[in-house]
């Protein structure tokens, strides 16, 4: 059997050889009109970036890393201020809740005749 055939007596395909000679050529497709908007946001808001990173690089080359880094510096310290602060409030939430959470269990088992009882039995289920 030669080279060429497969085991059924079949040809095998030959594959086209790419190279230096036979370069493909990309054709053009119709691109619709929606997905033009969308790429030109997306190009929009990508010169903006590149816009303000290379307003940054210059601002670090002519005032120096010291001053770019001082700012990033303040930025983070006053981030962390205000994770601290919303930290301390949600503390303090979670300490009123926890009180007012004993006040209502208190007033359920203090609770007298018979929707006293009917209370404490409620509670009793739910916590089961």
């Amino acid at each position: 059997m030669s080279r060429a055939t497969c085991k059924a007596g079949r040809k095998r395909r030959s594959r086209p050889q790419h190279g230096a000679g036979s370069a493909r050529k990309l054709k053009l497709m119709d691109v619709p009109a929606v997905l033009t908007g969308e790429n030109d946001a997306e190009i929009a808001r990508l010169r903006r970036e590149l816009a303000e990173a290379q307003a940054r690089l210059r601002e670090i080359e002519e005032k120096g890393t010291d001053v770019y880094s001082a700012r990033k510096i303040e930025s983070l310290l006053e981030a962390a201020q205000i994770a601290r602060g919303q930290a301390f409030d949600a503390s303090l939430a979670r300490n009123r809740a926890e009180g007012e959470l004993r006040a209502l269990q208190r007033a359920i088992m203090e609770g007298r005749g018979p929707s006293g009882w009917l209370l404490r039995r409620a509670a009793r289920r739910v916590l089961a």
